[in-house]
């Protein structure tokens, strides 16, 4: 009986370890959909860049330089929310 009751135990053990691992493979997908997200922002940012100084040029203006700030600081912000991102999924792949 004792054994059967073992078998069981590890089998139980067994389903919560994969159940666990199953979990931090989805939190880790969504995680990496997240930084993806975030790339692909740095780039349209970095799209909007060029295309305020391209204006501000072809217009004949001079340097747009509080736009290009802002912008630089919104993909500033998205790198380190990206840097963030990693240091989750690191803690959840080392859990």
């Amino acid at each position: 009986m004792s054994f059967l009751k073992n078998l069981g135990d590890k089998a139980l053990n067994t389903a919560k370890v994969v159940g666990n691992k199953s979990q931090d493979l989805m939190e880790i997908g969504k995680l990496k959909m997240h930084i993806s997200q975030l790339e692909g922002d740095i780039k349209k940012l970095k799209g909007e860049i060029g295309e305020v100084v391209y204006n501000a040029y072809i217009n004949g203006q001079g340097s747009p330089s509080e736009q290009v700030v802002a912008l630089c600081d919104s993909i500033s912000a998205k790198y380190a929310e990206i840097e963030e991102t990693k240091a989750k999924i690191d803690q959840v792949q080392n859990d």
